[in-house]
């Protein structure tokens, strides 16, 4: 629909992980838009 989302990254090396946070800047709901995003993003990192 063209709303506008925000991805952020930090990864902390010493504890070997990547933390992530994905927002609507819009709204009160995103209808599970950024849960999927992060999951997509998380199943490429165990595929490899």
């Amino acid at each position: 629909m063209g709303f506008v989302d925000d991805v952020e990254f930090y990864l902390d090396e010493a504890a070997g992980v990547i933390y992530v946070r994905s927002a609507s800047r819009l709204g009160q709901s995103d209808l599970g838009v950024n849960r999927k995003r992060v999951e997509t993003i998380r199943s490429q990192f165990t595929q490899s």
